[in-house]
């Protein structure tokens, strides 16, 4: 269970925003997850079932998931040795290395802003092969396509087509050296098809405005309003490809620590926060984001850690002002700075986020990047 306490939120306001109803202010006390965990194994089979429960969850910069209960985990598995494991269900995306891990595991409270947006969610079902030989470590999947955070489809699959994701990857470590070195790194690409929804056609019909309100109907006040034919829904394709790198030690006097980085590039995958459509943008739309930090012991007992994350919504956004079209930014960044107290399956944090929301705008309506800091304590244990 992981409880989290929002004490400072810098764009919470004691207010109702006018088009959803939503509240808008943002510190409170929340559960983000309580999960149930049950697992199986009998000789080269394995199975897992997670149900989990929220409160509420601010997953993006604005929050797109209310409180509910959802499936977070269920899969059945067939391994050969250390070599392969064949996976099917519903697991995590396997595309590099943060969207893989467990929100129990995760050396901050949630992932970097562009893997929530182009994987919102985190899961996703399909059938996966992954294993290891020597320093590779190797992943491909098939899966649906449509994240459980999908803004879209909400994790309902729209099209008969499949995203093909894979990773190839080395590991390599050693107790021989100063500082025990353990270095991983890997390549990953995703490949796949979405669905752009077409419009049904619309009948001729009759639109009166009573110009001399008199509250008559006369045939100069009564106009025809044409039908439009349907559009069809049309395909299109998605693509991403990332990197990542990640260096671990241990020493004697300071304990263990890690540095890590992370990029994606990808176009028209953007699926929970500027849902990417190029259909019905007429164009392309390009992604890039990249997260790198570092997390070091302090104690056996406490660590601490700083990440810095920016993501691109929209490489080339631009937006019409007057005559003129101008570009504007889509640009998130988040400076993460966190301290941890561990014991056994327990866990507190605190972690302090400035961040920046290009989805504000000033007083002449113009787009313009918002402050956006947050201070979070969670509290984490496991039974």
């Amino acid at each position: 269970m992981q409880v989290d306490a929002a004490v400072y939120a810098q764009a919470s306001q004691d207010e109702i925003d006018p088009a959803t109803g939503a509240p808008l202010a943002q510190e409170h006390i929340a559960i983000p997850r309580a999960s149930l965990r049950a697992d199986g194994k009998r000789g080269a089979w394995s199975a897992a079932l997670e149900l989990e429960a929220f409160t509420s969850r601010a997953t993006l910069p604005e929050p797109t998931q209310t409180a509910g209960v959802r499936l977070e985990i269920a899969d059945v598995a067939w391994r050969y040795d250390d070599i392969a494991e064949v996976v099917g269900g519903m697991f995590r995306t396997p595309f590099g290395a943060a969207t893989p891990t467990s929100p129990r595991d995760r050396l901050f409270l949630e992932l970097p802003t562009v893997n929530r947006a182009l994987f919102p969610g985190d899961l996703d079902v399909g059938v996966m092969v992954h294993g290891a030989y020597g320093l590779a470590r190797w992943s491909v999947a098939a899966m649906n396509g449509a994240p459980v955070g999908d803004a879209q489809w909400q994790g309902k699959d729209p099209s008969s087509s499949y995203d093909f994701v894979g990773r190839i990857g080395a590991e390599w470590g050693t107790r021989a050296f100063w500082g025990h070195p353990h270095v991983t790194a890997g390549v990953s690409a995703l490949s796949g098809h979405d669905l752009h929804p077409g419009t049904p056609p619309t009948k001729d019909h009759l639109s009166w405005s009573d110009d001399n309100h008199d509250g008559m109907v006369e045939q100069n006040e009564l106009t025809v309003i044409p039908g439009t034919p349907g559009e069809p829904s049309q395909g299109f394709d998605h693509q991403a490809l990332g990197i990542d790198a990640s260096f671990a030690w241990c020493l004697q006097w300071a304990g263990a620590g890690k540095a890590f980085a992370e990029g994606i590039i990808a176009t028209n995958l953007d699926r929970g926060l500027y849902y990417a459509d190029p259909i019905a943008a007429n164009r392309k739309l390009r992604e890039l984001g990249f997260s790198i930090g570092a997390v070091q012991q302090i104690t056996s007992r406490a660590l601490a850690g700083i990440r810095y994350d920016r993501y691109d919504a929209d490489r080339d956004a631009a937006e019409q002002q007057g005559v003129t079209l101008i570009g504007v930014h889509r640009v998130f960044s988040t400076w993460a700075f966190m301290a941890a107290a561990t014991w056994t399956n327990s866990k507190l944090m605190i972690e302090y986020d400035h961040a920046r929301n290009p989805l504000g705008r000033d007083d002449t309506g113009a787009p313009a990047t918002r402050a956006d800091d947050r201070i979070t304590i969670r509290a984490q244990a496991g039974f």
